[in-house]
């Protein structure tokens, strides 16, 4: 008998305590969904525009460490593998082409139980019924959802943008229906040379003409509405042409807008600010020539009336009712001694008229004289 003990082992206490662990570990069900698990979808469709990014939603209720399972997403009746998680990785391998490096999962968000798939760059094709599963050795369970896809429209402008040099403008485009293109490239050109790019709601102008640097920027705050016009600054002559504005990643029929913008010279926008009137080449012409035409008027009728003037001081060299010239020589005569006759009897008379004058004062004087000597004597 003791030698039989002797040969049988004795086991240890701790290597028992393992197998006991291993045991009870294996008795109990298996870590993941439980039967009394479920997934869900969401109830509504999701939307996008093409060109978006957008979150299909699936997950588990109640929330549970999803990240052991398989999670399986496929599109449309053909069951196309969307994306494909297992093993605790993705398996990229397994992906349609058309899928390729735009799918992938939450990871942080797999632990609770968010099976959600992120799609980006939404195609058109992409529009249809998803189907959101999940796998384990016991069970199978899936939910469905659908993905609309829009299909916007790049604007322009109809009517031409008129603007003065030095001034800033606005080249207006938009997307219609509105949609978010903060995550979109926006290319704006003209004549085929680059104005503005902007990729992921940031500015890229390494391109850039060297004519527009520093002058244009977008309205990033309205580009979640589809809103991508251009501001740009100190116009001059040569920003004048044809504008073009894309969203490449577009594959609707009309993905470039146009617009036209025309410079105004800074003579002509102010003589029509002033005035209130945009003249024409051919009024100004008018307007010049009819000031000419005044001014020649004026000279004319000042030398007619100098001429009359000058005339009218001349003397008469004609006699009254057609006499000739002797006629008016012999009435001179006749006047000239008429005049003389006449100024000689003034003169007569002056000179009479002084010498009584003086004799009157010499009698005065003689008298004063007299009366002066018999003072004298008395």
């Amino acid at each position: 008998m003791s030698s039989l003990r002797s040969t049988v082992p004795v086991l240890h206490p701790e290597i028992m305590m393992k197998f006991f662990i291993v045991a009870l570990l294996s008795s109990l069900p298996a870590v993941g969904v439980t039967a009394d698990s479920a997934i869900f979808c969401s109830p509504k469709p999701a939307t996008a525009e093409h060109c978006e990014d957008v979150t299909l939603q699936c997950h588990l209720d109640p929330p549970q460490d999803a990240t052991n399972m398989m999670v399986e997403w496929r599109h449309g009746h053909n069951n196309d593998i969307v994306h494909l998680y297992r093993d605790r990785k993705d398996n990229p391998a397994e992906q349609k082409e058309p899928f390729e490096g735009r799918t992938s999962l939450f990871r942080e968000g797999l632990t609770k139980g968010n099976l959600s798939l992120k799609l980006s760059t939404v195609a058109l094709s992409d529009a249809g019924r998803y189907r959101c599963s999940i796998h384990t050795d016991k069970l199978q369970k899936s939910c469905y959802v659908n993905l609309t896809v829009g299909e916007s429209k790049v604007i322009g402008s109809h009517d031409p943008v008129t603007v003065r040099v030095g001034y800033d403008v606005i080249l207006p485009c938009h997307l219609e229906p509105p949609f978010d293109v903060r995550t979109l490239t926006v290319k704006w050109t003209r004549n085929k040379t680059v104005v503005h790019v902007s990729r992921h709601g940031n500015d890229y102008l390494n391109d850039q003409d060297e004519n527009f640097r520093n002058r244009t920027s977008l309205f990033h705050e309205e580009m979640i509405n589809g809103n991508i016009s251009l501001k740009l600054i100190n116009v001059t002559e040569l920003d004048a042409g044809s504008y073009t504005c894309n969203v490449p990643c577009l594959q609707s029929q009309v993905r470039r807008g146009f617009i036209n913008l025309t410079v105004e010279p800074a003579d002509q926008t102010e003589t029509k600010q002033s005035g209130g009137t945009d003249f024409s080449t051919g009024a100004i012409t008018g307007i010049v020539v009819g000031v000419i035409a005044v001014i020649v008027a004026v000279v004319v009728l000042w030398m007619n009336r100098r001429k009359i003037t000058t005339d009218c001081a001349r003397p008469n060299t004609t006699g009254h009712n057609g006499q000739n010239r002797e006629g008016s020589q012999e009435d001179n005569a006749e006047d000239n001694a008429e005049d003389n006759a006449e100024d000689n009897a003034e003169d007569n008379a002056e000179d009479n008229a002084e010498g009584n004058n003086a004799e009157d004062r010499d009698e005065g004087n003689g008298e004063n004289i007299g009366m002066l000597n018999l003072r004298n004597v008395n």
